[in-house]
């Protein structure tokens, strides 16, 4: 290990290393350290969402991904042994960019590992933070290794991805705000045995009589045909307090908790792993300070319910890592890094007010339906202040910045024979500078001088996509990517006529929206956003 970095980021789960591999694609310098000696391999996060699935496509693994996990067919529910058609939902097998995937986070981890890997960085394990101190211009970190040997590491920023129990939040005094729920939940990772079909999440609820008043919550998990993480709110108090002081119970105590709130004939067999937890409900007071972030459960913890909590903390490191990589090439300035808690802390706010409702609804048997905001394409960061719109005429369900640029296909490029995405162009650390024209030489002249202005200020950091309507002949060109909208999917995605144009950030999100183009505008709209 190095004395000196751009970035210390303090745990390897899932957020720490999507960071990290972010960060390491852009050229910058990491530290990665993690207390655990060694990889665990456990399955305690599962689903992984539509918008996830767009940022793994971004570093290359979305495919490996798929390979690895389950598609979910939708969610089944029953009601005291019988199902409840009303109560189930089926999810379309098109129409998305993505569907729901069952991926068990060791897998998840393990493919980011790899990820990282590939781009040159590592994880040093079985190393703890001790403290910290900010400087001016670092922060010095007091680490001590698997060995006992103490490091101080001088880095330019310091990124927290170490759970609820963070140091750095810690290290930070920021207030862990919320409470946590009485219920004892019991996981495990084990095969089932029974008829139903493979394909969708079940969930068995029971209003008591002659079985415990409980709800149990069955998801598969690659690997075999019949294997699932069950999940149950143990019922009896008694259980509960015997729990308290079994971190992982036996195969027959799973069995006895779990046996009654499954299907009638159901046989349980090869547990791999247990747990017992308590859900909590917290959301840190800021997300950093200065030079000094926190991101993932180290800035929000909540209720599993619909699949959020992986998810949300991979989206926060999604939206720091272009931050903190333009920041660590001196291509901006502290404004930058301060947007991060101001567009991330009021989305972590909003999944643990809605995943605790939710759990509520469970907790009282009620019908609990995964909807549209469950995949993450809505996530918006409009009225951020990185972000403007010099289009406000622009009708209001046309995709405005700050929020996720739409997919897109249908489009065509010359001596290419198939069809192209707009999200093949976008993302991979660049600011791409995005034009839909309908008139060859005006609007292109326009195009270009922005175009030239954003690389002038962000070099190979930018790229250029050009779409052209049908009908409308542009010159070949080398500098931008040429792509003509053959099938109007994208003018009917974006819902904006020729002569539009857009930043869309490295994060995939709108940056700015413009019906002109100079190279006066671009730079005027990256002095505001990176705040140089």
């Amino acid at each position: 290990m190095q004395d000196s970095t751009d970035v210390l980021i303090i745990g390897a789960g899932p957020v720490g290393l999507l960071l990290a591999t972010e960060l390491r694609r852009d050229g910058t310098d990491v530290i990665v350290i993690e207390q655990h000696p060694q990889r665990a391999y456990f399955c305690k996060a599962l689903g992984v969402t539509a918008r996830t699935l767009e940022i793994f496509e971004d570093i290359g693994i979305a495919g490996h991904a798929i390979d690895s996990g389950v598609w979910l067919t939708g969610v089944e529910t029953w009601t005291d042994g019988a199902p409840v058609p009303a109560q189930s939902m089926l999810i379309p097998p098109q129409g998305l960019p993505y569907g729901s995937l069952s991926l068990a986070q060791y897998e998840t981890e393990r493919l980011l590992e790899a990820a990282l890997a590939e781009r040159g960085g590592h994880v040093d394990y079985g190393w703890t933070l001790d403290g910290f101190t900010e400087a001016d211009d670092a922060v010095l970190a007091n680490l001590t290794g698997p060995n006992g040997e103490s490091r101080t590491v001088r880095c330019g920023w310091l990124a927290g991805c170490d759970g609820a129990h963070s140091k750095v939040r810690s290290g930070l005094g920021l207030s862990f705000e919320g409470g946590q729920f009485p219920q004892t939940f019991a996981l495990a990772d084990l095969e089932v045995g029974w008829p139903l079909p493979r394909g969708p999440m079940y969930r068995f609820n029971w209003s008591g009589g002659g079985r415990p008043q409980t709800s149990l919550a069955a998801v598969p998990i690659r690997g075999s045909a019949s294997r699932y993480r069950l999940s149950i709110i143990v019922a009896s108090e008694e259980d509960a307090a015997q729990l308290a002081s079994t971190p992982a119970p036996d195969f027959d105590t799973i069995t006895r908790l779990m046996l009654p709130a499954l299907p009638e004939g159901t046989r349980l067999s090869t547990m791999r792993w247990s747990s017992v937890y308590r859900v909590s409900h917290r959301i840190a007071s800021a997300y950093g300070r200065s030079r000094v972030f926190i991101a993932g459960d180290a800035a929000h913890i909540h209720p599993p319910v619909g699949g959020q909590g992986m998810n949300t903390g991979l989206q926060d490191a999604h939206n720091l890592a272009w931050k903190l990589s333009l920041a660590a090439s001196g291509l901006a300035g502290p404004q930058l890094l301060g947007s991060y808690a101001e567009e991330r802390r009021p989305v972590g706010l909003d999944v643990v007010q809605s995943t605790s409702a939710a759990l509520n609804a469970v907790l009282l048997r009620e019908a609990i339906k995964p909807a549209m905001r469950e995949t993450q394409l809505l996530v918006t960061y409009r009225g951020s202040r990185i972000v403007a719109d010099e289009c406000p005429q622009m009708d209001a369900a046309s995709p405005a910045p700050g929020d996720r640029a739409p997919e897109v296909g249908g489009l065509s490029q010359a001596y290419i024979g198939h069809d192209r995405r707009l999200r093949e162009f976008i993302g991979r650390g660049r600011h791409v500078l995005v034009g839909y024209v309908d008139r060859a030489n005006d609007q292109v002249d326009a195009f270009i001088d922005g175009y030239r202005a954003l690389r002038s200020v962000l070099g190979d950091r930018a790229a250029g996509v050009l779409v052209s309507a049908p009908d409308c002949e542009v010159p070949r060109s080398e500098e931008v990517t040429l792509l003509t909208d053959a099938g109007d999917e994208f003018a009917d995605a974006f819902g904006a006529p020729g002569g539009t144009f857009w930043i869309i950030r490295p994060d995939g999100h709108i940056g700015w929206r413009s019906a002109t183009c100079s190279a006066l505008s671009v730079t005027n709209w990256l002095q505001l956003s990176l705040g140089i």
